[in-house]
C-alpha cells in the first residue's frame, strides 16, 4: 500500500505546473523587473517589462479597457503567485477591451505580463496608496489548489512475525481542496479508507500540489 501511495503522489507531483504557461512568456533574454524595483520610482521604469502576480481585489470596465487591481505576491518559479498573509503592495493592470468580472473575480490568483506605464494615486479603504500600472501583454488564470496529506498508519500487535510483534502500515489519503485566498478558504477532508480502531497514527505530513496550469 505505501508503494502505491508513493507512485500516485509521484505521478501528480509530476503531471503538476513545472512550465509557464504559453500566455505569460516571454522573449529568452528578456530582463523582468521585480514589484519592489518598480514601485521606488515607477516613472524612471516607464516601458520596461514584468511578470508580476497576486490575488485580484478590484476590476472595473471602463469605456474602452478593463483595469485589474491585484494583490501583489512573489511569483514560484513557474509563474504562480505564491499567496501567504503579507503582501509587498497592490498594482493596477489595464487590458484592452472588456473583461467579465464573473470571469475575473475577486479573490482569484492570476499573474500579469505587461509593461510598465507609470503610477496612479488611488484608494485602499479609506487609505491612500499610490499604484505602479502596467499595460498588460498576457496573463493567466490559476485553477484552485489540490492538497494531499498523507498520514501513516501503525497497527498494533495481532501477533508475533519472526519472534517480533507484527506491525503492517498502510496509509490514508485526505484530499482538501482550498482556493488561493490569503485566509485559505474552506476546506473539506475526504477520506479514502477508514482505520482501525486499534491505529495509532506515526507519521503525519501535508503535500500541496497544484492542478495546472
Amino acid at each position: 500500500m505505501l508503494a502505491k501511495i508513493t507512485i500516485f503522489i509521484s505521478v501528480v507531483l509530476m503531471a503538476g505546473c513545472t512550465v509557464i504557461p504559453d500566455s505569460i512568456q516571454v522573449d529568452e533574454g528578456t530582463t523582468l523587473l521585480e514589484y519592489q524595483q518598480v514601485t521606488s520610482n515607477p516613472e524612471n521604469n516607464i516601458g520596461k517589462i514584468v511578470r508580476w502576480g497576486g490575488v485580484i481585489a478590484e476590476i472595473t470596465n471602463l469605456p474602452d479597457a478593463t483595469m485589474v487591481e491585484v494583490v501583489d505576491f512573489p511569483l514560484r518559479s513557474y509563474g504562480r503567485p505564491s499567496v501567504s498573509n503579507q503582501s509587498m503592495g497592490r498594482f493596477r493592470v489595464y487590458i484592452d477591451g472588456f473583461i467579465d468580472p464573473v470571469v475575473f473575480e475577486k479573490g482569484r490568483a492570476i499573474t500579469f505580463t505587461g509593461k510598465v506605464t507609470g503610477s496612479e494615486e488611488g484608494m485602499v479603504g479609506e487609505h491612500k496608496f499610490v499604484f505602479p500600472t502596467i499595460q498588460s501583454t498576457g496573463y493567466h488564470l490559476w485553477k484552485e489548489l489540490e492538497q494531499v496529506n498523507v498520514r501513516t498508519i501503525s497497527m498494533w500487535p495481532y501477533g508475533n512475525y519472526w519472534g517480533w510483534p507484527y506491525r503492517p502500515y498502510h496509509q490514508r489519503v485526505f484530499i482538501r481542496r482550498s482556493n488561493d485566498s490569503p485566509s485559505g478558504g474552506a476546506s473539506t477532508p475526504i477520506r479514502t479508507q477508514q482505520p482501525s480502531r486499534s491505529s495509532q497514527s506515526r507519521n503525519n505530513s501535508v503535500r500541496t500540489i497544484d492542478k495546472e496550469p
